[in-house]
């Protein structure tokens, strides 16, 4: 049943993916004309830089709550979650975690302390880079916002992360009359953080290239531009129902740009700077599909040929 659905789910959210990158592509296609489209690979460096962070953090909270699995483990969750964000409605990215994570044997209180510890981290890491650039960004004037915004990224990664809070809430997983819960070693947690705010950060400054190339928008000014990222990813994180925050970000970025740039440019900021992260998406997705296909036929033709051979 779980393989099933999470079939139905790797399916669904597959169609989506390829969707957004032929909508992406005809975006990138219509418009390019005058920018450097050569300078965007930079971009999509940057945001590989962050897929790959997210990945990191994600199995250091994963050999921190259920240790001793293989990296394949966490890199097929990983990807699972990563391509079903595409699907609409909230928990699509951590359901294609959990089905991945059932699949491989994982139990329910485990799988339920790793996704709330990895849901209230990558939160408190957003918050933290967008507090943490506001003063840089937008000057003096705006250091309530820089400390409030930090003390309360503190507030949400010590208090969410709390293993006692975290055993309390996967025990109700847990078979009827067990309650016992597992909980995330504070140091996994910890690296966890850091390379969720790196990823972050990645991903601002892959938004910043992308503004440069298609905008007036000056390369100088990268604390700003990370800083209105930031934001807007942050908007579209705690907005349910879109698909990878789409629309709600794209409608930050405007509102925050649109008055240096004018709506139109900021609006194709926003638009190519996602259009760019959907062809990542998309590159690792059929990177890792495609080498665990390409993997599976070698090793039956290896079986097939050890059996030839022992027959002969």
């Amino acid at each position: 049943m779980i393989r099933a659905v999470a079939f139905t789910l790797r399916l669904g959210a597959g169609l989506a993916l390829a969707a957004a990158v032929v909508i992406a592509g005809r975006e990138i296609w219509r418009n390019h004309e005058g920018w450097a489209v050569d300078a965007l690979g930079w971009a999509a460096l940057l945001y590989g830089a962050q897929v790959a962070m997210l990945a990191a953090g994600w199995h250091w909270l994963g050999e921190g709550t259920w240790p001793g699995r293989g990296r394949g483990v966490w890199l097929r969750a990983f990807v699972h979650g990563w391509v079903a964000r595409y699907l609409p409605g909230p928990p699509t990215g951590p359901a294609g975690k959990y089905l991945a994570l059932r699949d491989a044997g994982a139990e329910a209180p485990a799988i339920a302390a790793l996704l709330w510890v990895e849901q209230v981290l990558q939160l408190a890491a957003s918050i933290a880079v967008a507090a943490a650039l506001v003063l840089p960004a937008f000057g003096p004037g705006w250091w309530w916002a820089s400390a409030g915004g930090l003390a309360a990224a503190a507030a949400l990664a010590l208090g969410g992360a709390q293993p006692g809070l975290v055993r309390r809430l996967s025990g109700r997983f847990g078979p009827r009359g067990e309650r016992s819960g597992v909980s995330v070693a504070p140091g996994t947690a910890l690296l966890s953080f850091g390379a969720m705010a790196a990823a972050a950060l990645l991903a601002g400054l892959a938004f910043h290239v992308a503004a440069v190339v298609v905008s007036p928008w000056p390369l100088s000014r990268w604390e700003e531009g990370v800083a209105v990222f930031a934001l807007a990813s942050l908007a579209g994180y705690v907005t349910p129902f879109a698909p990878s925050g789409a629309g709600v970000r794209e409608s930050v970025i405007v509102a925050l740009l649109g008055g240096e740039l004018g709506a139109a440019t900021a609006l194709t900021v926003a638009v190519v700077a996602r259009a760019t992260a959907v062809l990542v998406d998309a590159v690792v997705a059929a990177g890792y599909f495609g080498a665990g296909r390409i993997g599976r036929g070698l090793a039956r033709r290896a079986s097939a040929a050890t059996l030839s051979n022992r027959r002969a």
